[in-house]
């Protein structure tokens, strides 16, 4: 496999315009961000807006803060399995091309099982959004999109883990690189608007008293 230097062209010299174009969209999104006007809320705080920013910033984390996690606690273990398998998809694709990582070896395994895993989580998530009339109203041809290429990633991955295939390994890292062009477009780049907006939230309505810390939240 590592022999084929087209195939090493696509890993290494490709990946790397792809990822570097990535990262020059997100720069230009994130200084567009910064530049924007700050609507400061101007009524009396009641909280401390720095604790709340923080709280709200940290949500991710804690499931039993939200009432739709607690209740459909199976929704938030669906959220970390795709995401996870997302991360180690993603950190397969710099591994292989530096050898750190090949076909067959238990690392690889791990990470097949967690594309397999994802894989399910996100035809799950794509029926849902599809049969769901609520979710459907909401929903933009982006996401249906996304989701059904994200699952497709995944295959590909678990064909080019599982088997070690040239032709796989080709789909696989292709695949990445329309992802490192397309993701900064789509709405998978909602990381990187992620912090900005849960920053804004946290520093408002915790600034009002909104928002309880952790330890209070559910006495």
């Amino acid at each position: 496999m590592m022999e084929d230097g087209g195939l090493r062209f696509l890993m290494e010299e490709v990946q790397y315009m792809a990822l570097s174009f990535m990262g020059l969209v997100y720069l230009a999104k994130v200084i567009w961000f910064l530049k924007k006007p700050t609507v400061r809320d101007k009524a009396h705080l009641k909280g401390d807006p720095a604790k709340g920013a923080v709280v709200s910033l940290a949500n991710i984390f804690m499931p039993w803060a939200m009432e739709s996690t607690r209740t459909h606690w199976y929704f938030y273990l669906e959220f970390a399995l795709f995401h996870l398998a997302v991360a180690l998809t993603i950190l397969s694709t710099f591994l292989i091309p530096f050898g750190v990582m090949e076909p067959g070896d238990p690392f690889s395994k791990v990470v097949v099982v967690a594309m397999a895993v994802g894989f399910v989580v996100g035809v799950r998530r794509l029926l849902r959004r599809i049969t769901k009339p609520e979710i459907r109203l909401i929903s933009s041809p982006d996401d249906y999109f996304s989701l059904a290429l994200l699952d497709i990633f995944f295959l590909s991955g678990i064909w080019a883990l599982g088997t070690g295939e040239r032709t796989a390994m080709w789909v696989f890292f292709i695949l990445t690189t329309f992802f490192l062009v397309y993701v900064p477009f789509s709405k998978i780049s909602h990381y990187i608007t992620y912090p900005f907006a849960r920053w804004y939230y946290g520093v408002n309505f915790g600034g009002r008293g909104v928002i309880a810390r952790p330890s209070r939240a559910f006495r």
